[in-house]
């Protein structure tokens, strides 16, 4: 017969069609919900003033996922990583230090090079600034993770692999 037709009529299929969105977007809405549940907030961490730098983004590459027993978590900046809560950061392409009276260590990295950092003791937390390293590289570690000597170890192995600047280095 010409003009019949074996399909659905139009409410009906209309009516279908709209459940089934109600159902995938259910599913979406519920995905979502469950996944923002598991995911710690990023750690907030300005940018540093050379962020931008390339090589930046080679030494994030480099780094390792596990730092101190901790898990990687996402930053709020360019250039940065976080592991734990709180946050042990990695900030590349901070400004370089200049010839300082602050304290100086050298710590050899996995591999057996050596990194030079100026240590600055703050009240809640230790900072670590790159010297001799061109971008300049600041780690800050809070206190809860006083006395873990394998943080900047593995920290090191990573930053080892920047460029020297010149033979700046820890007297």
């Amino acid at each position: 017969m010409i003009g019949s037709s074996t399909r659905t009529p139009y409410p009906e299929g209309v009516a279908r069609a709209s459940r089934w969105r109600q159902i995938g977007v259910a599913g979406i809405v519920l995905g979502a919900l469950l996944g923002a549940a598991s995911c710690a907030a990023p750690a907030p961490v300005d940018p540093a003033p050379s962020a931008s730098e390339p090589v930046c983004a080679v030494l994030l590459l480099a780094l390792p996922d596990v730092v101190g027993g901790e898990e990687r978590r996402s930053t709020t900046s360019q250039a940065s990583r976080a592991w734990g809560d709180p946050a042990i950061v990695l900030r590349c392409g901070v400004t370089p230090l200049g010839p300082t009276v602050e304290g100086c260590v050298t710590i050899a990295a996995g591999d057996g090079t050596e990194v030079d950092w100026v240590v600055t003791e703050e009240q809640d937390r230790t900072a670590f600034v790159t010297y001799g390293q061109l971008p300049a590289v600041e780690v800050t570690i809070p206190r809860d993770y006083a006395g873990d000597q394998t943080i900047m170890t593995e920290l090191s192995t990573a930053v080892a692999e920047l460029p020297r600047d010149g033979d700046r280095e820890c007297l």
